[in-house]
């Protein structure tokens, strides 16, 4: 098994697997490991969580040290409890992991050389004609007037084309920190038109289209909430002198955002839209919790604020243009017995929309796995699973 292999097995299948099939001694204490592992390959991660994966850690250990025979552990066991250390003084390992090497070493294994020698000639000689492709296109790319033509000549080029060439929605820059907080903090959620990341652009766009009136109604009362205009109109009340929300809506193909890939079903009983998960404040207000549901669109909308309104009035900047992910999202559980595991119980069938199901793509948390089970009483249950985040900025 390849490394990122090994990272899928220990973080996504490990703790479906092997429930029921360890004792359930040894399967917590091999949860210790982990949990410490999902803290370590954190894009981010602070001196608390690497005190937290170090004493998991130390307790794996302890444990295998009582468990197996001396011949069974290597000084990997004794070198996990020198990570902390690296960790502290070097960063996340995320910023220097081997994985990109790996990958890159199997980039160079598909280099075509038709068995002769010569591959260091036959390397440099695609690399300098792909970098020369790169440099002309990004050239000819500084002329806004070639936009329009960047699909074309993105084939040119291996490598992805810098998001400095292309249009973005927002007017405002980029901060990662703040693009963070917006899917980690569900008490000061982003509208839909905050900057996202410049790698997501240019955006892949379908043809403009009229929203489904059902689903129109649920954007129409996100915007009432989401702004705090209880007045505004949808656009077949013609009845009241008051501002309308326009229907006009323009799909996407998919998105990616810091290095994950998203998309929709697209009404295709072919094409499985990405399962995400996002936090919610619960109903009392002091409790975050975690819904997964399914993407069923990706979508961007333009929304003008009345004349009227508070940021007009103190001249913030507002962009009209908001990116939405409309989600269908899966029934809740009452069952909690995986919880401490880092697995959780969904029901597989989908809530009732609402304007939940409307969501900014800045508040997607992650992605997840699911795997529908049978309980002994042929209840079906569905497991959610979340998987490790990218962060490429």
């Amino acid at each position: 098994m390849k490394a990122d292999e090994w990272k899928s097995w220990v973080l996504v299948y490990s703790p479906v697997l092997l429930h029921g099939i360890l004792p359930p001694l040894q399967f917590k204490n091999w949860m210790y490991f982990v949990d410490a592992c999902r803290y370590y390959v954190k894009p981010s991660i602070t001196f608390d969580e690497i005190t937290t994966a170090h004493s998991l850690l130390e307790k794996f250990c302890n444990a295998c040290n009582v468990d197996y025979t001396a011949t069974i552990l290597t000084c990997n066991m004794h070198l996990h409890l020198h990570l902390h250390e690296c960790i502290r003084d070097f960063g996340p390992v995320y910023g220097y992991w081997l994985f990109g090497f790996e990958r890159y070493n199997g980039i160079l294994k598909n280099f075509k050389t038709n068995g002769k020698d010569g591959f260091e000639a036959t390397y440099m000689k695609n690399f300098v004609q792909n970098a020369y492709k790169g440099d002309y296109v990004n050239a000819v790319l500084k002329s806004s007037s070639q936009i329009p033509f960047i699909h074309t000549l993105s084939k040119l080029v291996t490598t992805s084309i810098p998001a400095a060439t292309v249009t973005t929605l927002s007017s405002r820059p980029f901060r990662l920190q703040a693009f963070v907080q917006g899917y980690t903090d569900p008490y000061n959620p982003p509208k839909g038109n905050e900057p996202l990341p410049p790698s997501t652009f240019p955006l892949k766009y379908k043809k403009p289209s009229v929203m489904d009136d059902s689903d129109y109604l649920h954007l129409l009362e996100y915007y009432q909430v989401a702004y705090n205009l209880p007045d505004l109109a949808s656009y077949q009340d013609t009845s009241y002198n008051r501002p309308a929300l326009d229907n006009q809506i323009i799909k996407l193909k998919s998105i990616d955002i810091l290095g994950q890939h998203y998309r929709g079903t697209n009404n295709s009983t072919i094409s499985r839209g990405s399962l995400v998960q996002a936090k919610f404040v619960g109903s009392n207000g002091n409790i975050i919790l975690g819904f997964a549901g399914q993407i069923q669109y990706l979508f961007t909308h333009s929304f003008q604020l009345p004349p009227t309104h508070n940021l007009h009035l103190t001249r913030m900047v507002h962009d009209h243009q908001h990116v939405f992910a409309f989600i269908k999202w899966f029934r809740t559980s009452s069952d909690r017995s995986r919880e401490d595991d880092g697995v959780e119980f969904c029901l597989p069938t989908f809530s009732p929309d609402s304007y939940h199901s409307i969501i900014p793509v800045h508040r997607i948390l992650l992605e997840v796995a699911t795997a529908t089970i049978a309980t002994s009483r042929n209840v079906s249950k569905m497991l959610v699973i979340p998987l490790p985040k990218k962060l490429y900025a």
